[in-house]
């Protein structure tokens, strides 16, 4: 059984008014302020020990009600109010008492959090100075959030007005477009009047909340501010938008929203790299209708994308919600055909029936997936054959019958689904019908994050010419890993691994790579010249950031033998199919862009087609399913259908969903002429195996135990990634560290241009592989925390 291990501590961040970054940790009852609520409140200089007494107070209320405890953190919030008050805190005063209205409103007393954001707006408007000026207007937020209630009371009237006067508010003081205030309360605008049936005036200031957005966007690149998750605020934005257009029955014009509101980042990433070759032609924009109608015909496949569509959540932005933590009310289904033909479904989810997060995990459940959590021995799943067909039935009602009669009746025809957020975790081959038949029974299925990212890969495989031979890694000799903080211990070993890379290596006159000589160094090397990659090991799942996910390989002097999706997504990979053998290696960091983690990062690394799996996989039938994959290849079937027979194989020998089901393909279905006849080793391009040899991007350091990790495309360099993230570390140690990290590779400092103050610091390298300058610039956002940034710079 592959080892599956996870991050435990989920941080979510997000953006202040004035683009400052906040961390909070998430929870069933967690409910975030987008326009108030922080880990530290920023206090006049009072008394350290009344300062530090009242912070800790407010901090205890916060985790209290993050717990579910409401009245606790009630109790606890009111003495934190009482204390400011004595003190003559005023900021203290307003904070306490915002926090204790958003306790009060979970707690289901609406009445009374609504008095509280009357009396924090009465307070603000007596002591404007201190209290209503920039960079944090609390009059603003007091409005804000006070429409919250009314919106949560279903007055929604009432909360537009408030809006309104919150938004007359900044701008008549936010003259730049820098703050995502004025973003953030056109659409709250635009959702409140959408939700009271004006839908033309919904589309106004929906539209005019995207157009804010992109400005506030290109405000912070242009002064150097990292647009961290700069498409994430926009994820609910072009949801709510679809449904605008859907109840003008503006179908299509709803699906090119869907499309524009999925994998942007992502896609704008592998546009760029996909751009340095001359003989294709790659656009970052997403898809117009046209071009989706002419994808679906290139792919010969029927494109069925869903978005799911949620309750108002006025407290809760969509994007920090998990995608569970608010009620998904419906799905918006399309399905393009080959022949250019759209059919439109739309899914109304009861609030008197499941919740579609719970229907998708039951579902897993049901078949024998384990949860996450660290897992070194398999536990045998019951076998309840009939509870598992009933949760998959009822998920297949869910997602299929409503589109079942335009799909393709011909079960070699493929289907390729688009899934949105908890979507991404259906094994929609194991849907079962009414009458026992699984999905992949009656078609060939495969996935792609995006129909535009379903276009890239066809061109990456477009640009594969010399990649030649296999490289086949099976058990390596585990590295250790400390998982929750314990003791370091070394991951178990995988015969059955081992067994199976020693079988598929025989099918390609193949010589496996197993035990100390599969270090990472060496894989790294041998996957640049390979047309086939096959990693049978443990994969480590990161669902804090996806990026820090990681397959287990040998270690070797100064290195630990972890290679992470970041480190993976800055190689430049020529091969046509990458098939990871390893636990959750489908799975990762849920966001408004996709799915964050291991199978991203082999796309963005030139992989066209990319196998993982959605849950720990079993050795024997993974074995015997993956032999028979290759074996359909070497025949002369393509991607889809060389999966769809081995799964189809399998069954008959293991009839469980969890033995058979667990692989999905990512990408591009047809294999080239090439792939049927590959055969022999993959070679390196030398036989010293330095890390220096491996051709990639920039990757660059990273200090240990940082938070808050973001990458986003550099804005000068095609190809290359800028970094964010916050440290617990000192601004001393951070430029130590950094001074260090960059000369061991070469870079000379630019003393002219570093900044080294109190609370924040600059500094900049030259010397880089691609002859961009690098900066680093931190600062000290609270006490306990450090931010960083690390981005190229023009020349």
């Amino acid at each position: 059984m592959r080892l599956k291990i996870t991050a435990s501590t989920v941080l979510l961040t997000y953006l202040w008014v004035t683009a400052t970054v906040k961390a909070e940790n998430s929870g069933q009852f967690q409910r975030l302020s987008q326009n108030y609520e922080c880990q530290t409140c920023h206090l006049p200089t009072n008394s350290f020990k009344q300062l530090s007494q009242l912070d800790s107070l407010i901090q205890s209320g916060i985790q209290q009600r993050r717990a579910g405890n409401y009245q606790q953190s009630i109790s606890t919030l009111e003495q934190a109010l009482k204390l400011a008050q004595q003190s003559g805190n005023l900021d203290g005063e307003w904070q306490a008492r915002t926090f204790l209205a958003l306790s009060y409103k979970l707690s289901g007393n609406l009445q009374k959090a609504a008095e509280l954001h009357e009396q924090n707006l009465a307070f603000v408007r007596q002591h404007p100075n201190e209290l209503a000026s920039v960079p944090l207007n609390r009059e603003t937020a007091s409005l804000d959030a006070l429409s919250g209630i009314y919106s949560s009371q279903r007055n929604y009237a009432k909360a537009i007005e408030l809006l309104k006067e919150a938004l007359a508010i900044v701008e008549a003081k936010d003259k730049d477009n820098g703050s995502l205030g004025k973003p953030k309360l056109l659409e709250k605008l635009g959702v409140n009047l959408f939700l009271i049936g004006n839908i033309k005036e919904a589309e106004k200031f929906l539209f005019a909340a995207f157009d804010a957005y992109e400005k506030a966007r290109l405000f912070r690149l242009n002064a150097g501010m990292p647009a961290i998750g700069e498409y994430e605020f926009q994820v609910a934005l072009l949801r709510w938008l679809q449904q605008v257009f859907v109840a003008q029955n503006r179908i299509e014009e709803a699906l090119e929203l869907a499309e524009r509101g999925r994998s942007r980042a992502f896609a704008g990433l592998m546009a760029s790299r996909l751009a340095n070759d001359p003989k294709l032609q790659v656009s970052v924009d997403s898809p117009n209708l046209d071009r989706i109608k002419q994808i679906a015909k290139a792919q010969n496949s029927t494109l069925v994308e869903y978005t799911v569509t949620y309750e108002y959540d006025p407290d809760l932005p969509l994007q920090f919600s998990n995608y569970k933590d608010i009620r998904a009310t419906g799905l918006l289904i399309w399905a393009i055909e080959p022949t250019g033909k759209i059919t439109f479904r739309q899914v109304k989810l009861d609030r008197n029936n499941a919740l579609l997060a719970d229907l998708v995990q039951n579902a897993r459940e049901s078949i024998g997936v384990r949860g996450r959590g660290v897992a070194v021995t398999a536990t045998a799943a019951p076998d309840n054959r009939s509870s598992a067909n009933q949760k998959l039935q009822q998920l297949y009602q869910t997602l299929i019958e409503p589109i079942a009669d335009i799909l393709p009746k011909n079960p070699t025809d493929r289907i390729t689904f688009i899934p949105q957020d908890l979507l991404f975790l259906v094994p929609f081959v194991a849907l079962q019908d009414n009458a026992g038949k699984y999905l992949i029974e009656k078609h060939t299925i495969l996935t792609a994050p995006s129909i535009q990212i379903l276009d890239l890969t066809r061109q990456q495989q477009q640009r594969i010419q010399d990649a030649k031979g296999v490289l086949v890694v099976g058990n390596p000799t585990m590295p250790s890993l400390a998982p929750e903080g314990r003791p370091p211990e070394q991951l178990p070993s995988l015969p059955g691994a081992e067994r199976e890379a020693n079988a598929i290596a025989q099918l390609f006159d193949s010589q496996a790579i197993i035990g100390k000589g599969a270090t990472k160094l060496t894989v790294e090397q041998r996957m640049s010249q390979a047309r086939i990659i096959h990693l049978a090991t443990h994969g480590i799942l990161d669902d804090e950031t996806g990026v820090f996910s990681s397959l287990a390989f040998a270690p070797s002097t100064g290195d630990n033998g972890f290679l992470t999706a970041r480190e993976i997504i800055a190689l430049k990979l020529n091969a046509e199919l990458v098939v990871l053998s390893a636990c959750d290696t489908g799975k990762g960091k849920i966001t408004g862009d996709g799915v964050v983690g291991l199978s991203r990062s082999f796309i963005g690394a030139g992989i066209p087609s990319v196998i993982v799996s959605l849950w720990s996989i079993p050795d024997s039938p993974t074995a015997e399913l993956m032999t028979a994959f290759y074996q359909n290849l070497r025949k002369g079937l393509d991607k889809a259908q060389a999966l769809r027979s081995a799964m189809l194989q399998t069954m008959k020998q293991f009839p469980r969903p969890k033995d058979w089901a667990a692989f999905t393909l990512i990408g591009e279905a047809d294999s080239s002429k090439t792939l049927a006849t590959v055969m022999g080793d993959s070679s390196s391009n030398s036989s010293n195996t330095t890390q220096a040899t491996v051709s990639r991007y920039t990757v660059f350091p990273l200090p240990e135990n940082i938070k808050n990790y973001t990458e986003f495309p550099s804005s000068f360099i095609q190809g290359e990634v800028d970094v964010f993230f916050s440290s617990n570390l000192s601004i001393e140690a951070l430029i130590k560290f950094y001074r260090q990290a960059f000369t061991q590779k070469g870079l000379t400092e630019r003393s002219t241009l570093t900044r080294i103050e109190a609370n924040n610091f600059q500094l900049v390298f030259d010397g880089s592989p691609n002859g961009h300058p690098i900066t680093i610039q931190g600062s000290s956002a609270a006490t306990d925390y450090r931010t960083v940034t690390i981005r190229f710079e023009r020349n």
